[in-house]
């Protein structure tokens, strides 16, 4: 009976990656074909090949896991061995690669700006999640040794001393420059958006076109090839590698949210450097400009260059200036690109130090709590994190929906309501007699959008919309408050994390970790909900469909809550199947918003901040701070009690 309860398991699990997902995938291709206005390539050869390469690969991968591995192609159900072999010697993870190939090979064979454009980078945004959020833990409880021997060529190297090996240069090449080229061009290949503004200033009219300085802009291609075969050991591949992604993705975050394109300036001139300015243009673009990869990858070069040759530091250094000062001089890129583009150099050379100085200052306030007594009522420090957070949800909300006021408050306690009443249903007890949970402020504000757009002329899309927008400053804010509070705290972890030493933590309170080293999934969230902030409204300035506003925002945040979720250690949280309750949810609020981008619906209208707004808004903020910062610590009424004495 065990043996057939499992297979039936298997069954389903086939099912339903080998056929519903495809299904899901093709069915929101088609559905926002209609949305994604932007170019596709005719390629259909090219995509043809994709797709057998995608699908070779993923067969491939299969057969080595049925024959080497005596086991099916199923991270919920691993093999009996680990596999190295085959695709395994290419890829970590072949059959997911092969899946994405298949994918944008189909896009392009039929021509489908919602497949290539939408669904093949989310869909591998949301296999990159579900490897970090799920079978990454099952295959280290399974396969820990074996996967930290596994080393394939396409891979990120270890950090040793040995020499790296011809065949690794190689790989280090393709994957590193040929995944930017491949965005890059993308990014090129979009145009000029509706949205784009020229990102000259004043000084830039100043600055003289020296057509001969494009010498110095163009010695950098070869330079940056080379690159990759003077690193000695695994130790300098892998920070190049790590380096060259931290900062693409640093940049091309920036030309996904600021659209800032370049004004050529004309070149009339017949000489040869004029034409070499000419014909670097015509094969780049106005877009991708801010800010500047040239002035990033020439100071990458600058750093490994001068590691190997430290006798030449002067002149790799001379020769960077140049190079750099070229960007300016040819007319290529503007002041504010180049300044960028170094900023991106320092925030990825430096990404440690600030990323270390962040968490000691989540830690600094996951032990700040305070508070003040005044007869039977306290008030906690933690509410006015959540305070400011209201505070600004409200005004993004109000910012698009000036006149109605009652909307605004409607939408904003519905939150907090269904919150708490979530929150009793899944963490309530004699300790925690006022939780607040997410999901169930998800579900009250859904509620009541439900019945404001059945019961008044607003939209129910248009409502749903500035919702999604204010969702994210409202965690944003609201997850310092969890810090100082001490709930969705992380699990113990080795590496760079936060301690939680204040008495009325939860963390000490209710997990027992004082003091202990845990994962800091409060940042994570922060950073996550601060970079979905953006995108959502790039989406708004490029006038995208409320309902595609609506589903990005369930999509965003699913994706990085899948993840976040498996590194939470609170012990009141619920298990099923074999996953966190609350990463269940995520994957339904993902598939919720792929269904929310396939409706039909109009565009955000822009308002005003009036004073009125402004008064409501500062109302609404002590609302907020009395529901989320203040309590009746004596009482063991229901809702009395914020946290446990």
């Amino acid at each position: 009976m065990e043996k057939l309860g499992l297979w039936f398991k298997k069954c389903v699990y086939a099912v339903l990656f080998c056929g519903a997902l495809p299904l899901l995938l093709w069915l929101w291709s088609k559905e926002t074909a209609a949305i994604i206005s932007l170019p596709v390539p005719d390629l259909p050869y090219i995509g043809l090949f994709l797709v057998l390469l995608g699908t070779g690969l993923i067969f491939s991968a299969m057969w080595g896991l049925w024959f080497k591995g005596k086991g099916l192609p199923m991270n919920a159900y691993p093999p009996k061995f680990y596999v190295k072999t085959g695709a395994y010697r290419l890829f970590r993870h072949p059959i997911y690669i092969g899946a994405i190939v298949v994918c944008v090979g189909l896009s392009l064979y039929f021509r489908s700006a919602s497949g290539l454009w939408l669904v093949s980078p989310l869909f591998c945004i949301l296999i990159t999640m579900y490897v970090l959020g799920f079978e990454r833990e099952v295959m280290e409880q399974h396969f820990s040794e074996s996967i930290q021997a596994h080393q394939p060529l396409f891979s990120l190297p270890d950090n040793t001393t040995r020499t790296l090996q011809l065949s690794q240069k190689w790989g280090i090449l393709i994957v590193v420059f040929g995944s930017w080229l491949l965005i890059y061009e993308c990014f090129i290949y979009f145009g000029i958006p509706k949205d784009a503004f020229f990102s000259e200033i004043t000084v830039d009219s100043r600055i003289p076109l020296i057509e001969s300085s494009v010498i110095f802009y163009n010695l950098l291609y070869p330079m940056a090839i080379i690159l990759p075969f003077i690193l000695k050991n695994h130790q300098q591949g892998r920070a190049f590698v790590l380096d060259s992604f931290v900062g693409m993705a640093v940049i091309f975050y920036c030309y996904l949210t600021i659209p800032a394109v370049l004004n050529y300036q004309a070149v009339s001139s017949d000489h040869f450097f004029a034409k070499w300015i000419l014909w670097g243009r015509a094969v780049d673009g106005e877009t991708g400009s801010l800010p500047s990869f040239h002035v990033f990858w020439a100071l990458i070069c600058y750093r490994y260059y001068k590691l190997q040759f430290s006798a030449w530091k002067l002149p790799l250094a001379v020769l960077t200036f140049l190079t750099i000062v070229s960007c300016l001089t040819t007319k290529n890129h503007t002041l504010l690109d180049v300044v960028t583009g170094i900023l991106a150099y320092l925030l990825t050379i430096y990404r440690q130090p600030i990323y270390l100085r962040l968490l000691k200052g989540c830690e600094r306030i996951s032990n700040s709590w305070r508070e003040w007594h005044f007869g039977r009522v306290r008030i906690i420090n933690h509410g006015f994190y959540a305070a400011i957070g209201g505070f600004c949800g409200f005004m993004i909300m109000g910012y698009f929906l000036p006149e109605q006021l009652w909307v605004l408050y409607a939408i904003g306690i519905a939150g907090f309501v269904g919150a708490g009443l979530w929150a009793q249903l899944v963490e309530g007890s004699h300790l925690l007699l006022r939780p607040f949970g997410y999901y169930g402020s998800v579900i009250g504000v859904a509620v009541v959008i439900g019945a404001i757009a059945l019961f008044s002329d607003i939209q129910v899309w248009y409502l749903t919309a500035i919702a999604a927008l204010a969702a994210s400053p409202i965690q944003f804010w609201g997850r310092f408050r969890c810090l100082v509070q001490g709930c969705c705290h992380g699990k113990p972890t080795e590496i760079a994390g936060i301690c939680f030493h204040h008495p009325k933590s939860r963390v000490n309170k209710l997990a027992g970790w004082k003091g202990v080293n845990l994962y800091p999934t409060q940042f994570y969230s922060i950073a996550a909900n601060f970079f979905t902030f953006f995108i959502l409204w790039r989406f708004v300035t490029l006038e995208m469909p409320l309902s595609f506003i609506t589903g990005m925002y369930l999509i965003l945040n699913g994706a990085f809550r899948f993840v976040e979720e498996s590194l939470r250690g609170e012990p009141q949280t619920p298990y099923f199947l074999g996953m966190r309750v609350y990463q269940w949810l995520a994957l339904l609020s993902i598939v919720a918003g792929m269904f929310c981008t396939m409706s039909p619906s109009g565009t955000l209208a822009y308002g005003s901040l009036n004073l009125t707004l402004w008064l409501n808004g500062s109302i609404y903020f002590c609302i907020i701070l009395f529901a989320y910062g203040i309590d009746f610590p004596k009482s063991n009424v229901r809702f009395s009690r914020l946290t446990q004495e």
